[in-house]
């Protein structure tokens, strides 16, 4: 027998069910036999990738270890294909434990491995895993753009399962966006199809999303009715991240229904399940439940300790929504207690962050818009043909009417006058039903106008600054689906597409809000903001994001607070700090930095020791009236100018000025005016 699969053998018959020795048995029975030649075969990772699937969610921390030396040995081996499946079970556990980042990251990782292998299935599963991790990150135009793609996807490959699946979840993200009956059609849709393929779990899923929008209805009985199915179904076939959910759901109609014995002990239940299979944000989830129900009850004690504790959990989660919850449900405590100061002040905090959300709601807005262009398209494609079917049957129509007409001609000449006055007749009514149709028409094209105003002015960028990527991606593709590159050529060709992915990105986000600024939709909310905080969280995003080993400096004083609109000014630090690392050399340095310009002002500055630029450059820079200019950076990143331009609105909107030092070959300097906090 091989000698590592003995030791596996030896390994399963001794694993304890505990962390620690779970780990020490691994290493010292497994893992360091395996590095003796650095290469574990194929048989060795599936057996440890079944005893992950065994521990599951019974035991995720000895999974979550488990499932990351599975990655570490399939990285060694070189194995693509396990290391896939190691980041997606990794990135499920991640995404339990609302460690939503991690999750992201890894199915990211999982979507490009699943790309390169050419496995259609590994890569709609990736996309709608990816589309999951930005739903619970409350990023909802995310979350529908990676839904579609899996669903696009799943029809290309005839997945039905993942047609199910992606159909179900774009029904959630209109649920969360508070669209309800566009969201029942999507589940009522993902319904029928898993009762047609006989997918018990999807229906389980199915009856669960459909009782929480009739709770949202305000239909109690009909949701504890779907509810309750949902959960025999969900015991019966022990789906374990399901079954909390619905018994939150009970409870929440239960509690809705004054019946609160009822509602506190589901809570508990799902307590118990999110707490086995170690769901903060469901613990926290279910806390927040049992304190509302324990304050409707007037038992004030408890109602206070249960709201205190998800709080704390919400807070080290960073759980936006559940903190906004934990501060209202706070307020209306005291307000009960008649502590009426505690209670303004929490909904002050309740207030203050669900405002921070404004920038995210945006998003929303955006799916919204796209939803009813592409329902509008399709309606007038639909009014299109049946008006074409309509004007081919009056014209048979017609045709038949003369035929008729001079068949009677030849026998009876007294019959043709009367014959010809009623078809004049006719056709009067013909004609005045046509004038009819092209008014209707009118209206219609007036109609559509309107909403392809706004997707002519939002496209127009994207026909002229995105043509050319994709054209080159798909020149790419073309080479490597040929396979006639060498291994060396498709490594580089790979680099050079992730570099115009990476591009094409930032410049969709620039777009977005750039088209946000030109409808006007952005207002500035004044807030006082840690200037030397906020640009290190920039700097850690792109110490690990960069590929040029760029040193980053934060020269900000950790003393000095602005006051502006916290979204704008991250992002025009974002831009000009990703600009800065374009224009400079490997191993270069970007330094952010700040100088007083005056009691009331403070200037920012961006400085790199890059190629720098020449005066006409610098001259040009912010005066080009001809469109959007880019230049190529010292990697050959491309651009758009977009960036530049935004930074420019979004600072002359906050007040202030923007202006650019620089000196070829010693580097560049942008620096930018903001207003100090009067604290």
């Amino acid at each position: 027998m091989n000698r590592r699969l003995l030791i596996l053998i030896i390994f399963f018959c001794f694993f304890d069910h505990s962390q620690g020795q779970s780990s020490k048995l691994i290493e010292n029975k497994f893992l360091d036999p395996i590095g003796e030649n650095n290469n574990p075969n194929s048989a060795v990772i599936d057996s440890l990738l079944k005893l992950v699937h065994e521990y599951d969610l019974d035991n995720i921390d000895t999974s979550i270890y488990l499932a990351n030396k599975v990655r570490e040995l399939a990285i060694v081996s070189n194995n693509p294909k396990y290391q896939a499946e190691a980041a997606v079970k990794l990135a499920f556990y991640y995404n339990v434990q609302s460690n939503y980042q991690k999750a992201l990251k890894l199915d990211l990782e999982s979507l490009r491995l699943y790309k390169k292998l050419g496995n259609g299935r590994g890569v709609t599963k990736s996309f709608n895993n990816i589309g999951e991790d930005y739903f619970e990150l409350d990023l909802f135009s995310d979350a529908y753009d990676y839904y579609q793609k899996s669903l696009r996807k799943a029809k290309e490959i005839e997945d039905e399962l993942y047609v199910v699946i992606s159909t179900y979840n774009i029904g959630r993200v209109l649920k969360s966006m508070g669209q309800l009956e566009k969201a029942m059609e999507y589940i009522q849709r993902s319904l029928e199809l898993s009762r047609a393929i006989d997918d018990k779990e999807g229906t389980a899923y199915s009856y669960h999303d459909i009782g929480e929008i009739l709770i949202l209805e305000g239909e109690y009985d009909q949701a504890l009715e779907k509810l309750q199915y949902a959960l025999k179904m969900s015991r019966q076939l022990s789906i374990k991240v399901l079954t909390p959910k619905i018994l939150h759901k009970i409870a929440v109609a239960y509690e809705n229904q004054e019946q609160f014995d009822q509602a506190l002990n589901y809570h508990d239940s799902s307590l118990l399940i999110y707490q086995n299979i170690n769901s903060k944000s469901g613990v926290a989830e279910a806390y927040l439940g049992m304190g509302a129900v324990y304050r409707k009850m007037s038992a004030y004690k408890e109602a206070n300790s249960f709201i205190e504790k998800s709080l704390e959990i919400s807070t080290n989660i960073k759980d936006r929504d559940l903190i906004i919850a934990c501060y209202y449900e706070l307020s209306l405590l005291y307000e009960q207690k008649e502590f009426f100061r505690q209670s303004l002040n929490y909904y002050k905090k309740y207030k203050s962050l669900q405002d921070s959300l404004f920038g995210e709601k945006h998003w929303e807005q955006f799916a919204q818009i796209q939803l009813k262009y592409e329902t509008a398209n399709k309606d007038m494609e639909i009014n299109f043909l049946s008006q074409q079917e309509e004007q081919q049957k009056r014209q048979l129509e017609n045709e038949a009417f003369f035929r008729n007409i001079l068949v009677l001609i030849l026998a009876f000449t007294g019959v043709l006058l009367i014959t010809l006055y009623r078809s004049s007749i006719k056709r009067k009514k013909i004609n005045k039903l046509l004038v009819q149709h092209q008014q209707e028409l009118e209206e219609q094209s007036r109609e559509m106008s309107g909403l392809l105003a706004m997707k002519d002015k939002f496209f127009s960028i994207l026909s002229h600054d995105l043509r050319s990527p994709i054209n080159a991606i798909i020149g790419i593709l073309g080479m490597i689906d040929s396979g006639y590159l060498t291994k060396e050529e498709l490594q580089q060709l790979t680099k050079s597409l992730k570099l115009r992915l990476e591009s094409t990105k930032k410049l969709l986000a620039n777009l977005m809000d750039w088209a946000l600024v030109q409808m006007n939709e952005i207002t500035i909310k004044d807030e006082d903001i840690h200037l030397h905080g906020l640009v290190q969280e920039n700097i850690n995003f792109f110490r690990d994001t960069n590929d040029k080993n760029i040193q980053f400096i934060n020269s900000m004083p950790e003393g000095i607070i602005v006051r502006t609109d916290h979204n704008m000014l991250d992002l025009i630090i974002r831009n000009l700090t990703s600009n800065a690392i374009k224009f400079t050399e490997e191993e270069g340095m970007v330094e952010l930095a700040c100088e007083d310009k005056d009691q009331k002002w403070l200037i920012i500055k961006v400085i790199d020791n890059g190629i720098g630029m020449s005066m006409e450059q610098q001259n040009n820079l912010f005066t080009n009236t001809s469109g959007l200019h880019s230049t190529r950076g010292t990697a050959n990143e491309e651009g758009t100018g977009l960036g530049l331009k935004l930074c420019k609105e979004f600072i002359e909107r906050m007040g202030g000025d923007i202006w650019v030092k620089s000196e070829e070959g010693k580097g560049t300097t942008f620096l930018f005016t903001v207003k100090k906090s009067l604290q």
